[in-house]
């Protein structure tokens, strides 16, 4: 009897830990396709370099705002490995996911795209034409 309990208990220990690595996957999918959406527009506007708002900012505060609120959890529930709910969050997985989702958060709520003044879209700008052949071309 004691055995079976015992087994029980491990393999829900167990699923708590797999769920835990699921959702720090769905948060890093989630991430990246936030990411790639917000991205699009430069790209349709041929930029070649984001703006630090893109990434950079967004990354940084949701760092300053994660480490805080993950070690506060370690020190509450004096353990390494965090449970929230029937979740367990292993290791540094918990820095990921909060990372991730206040990422997503900060990025879309404070930093939208931000068009610049000198931007074109590449498909309106002066047609190129190939130089003809025996033509003189100036390298320097």
């Amino acid at each position: 009897m004691q055995g079976t309990k015992m087994r029980s208990r491990e393999m829900q220990a167990t699923m708590n830990q797999i769920l835990g690595l699921l959702m720090t996957g769905v948060s890093v999918l989630l991430a990246a396709i936030t990411s790639g959406l917000r991205l699009k527009p430069y790209m349709d506007a041929g930029v070649e370099h984001t703006p630090m708002s893109f990434a950079v900012y967004p990354a940084a505060v949701a760092l300053v705002v994660t480490v805080p609120i993950v070690f506060l959890l370690r020190w509450w529930q004096g353990k390494r490995n965090v449970d929230i709910g029937p979740v367990t969050f292993v290791d540094n997985s918990l820095f990921v996911v909060l990372g991730c989702l206040v990422y997503i958060v900060v990025a879309v709520t404070f930093f939208p795209f931000e068009p610049s003044a000198t931007l074109r879209p590449a498909h309106q700008g002066a047609p190129h034409s190939a130089p003809l052949p025996g033509t003189n071309i100036s390298v320097f």
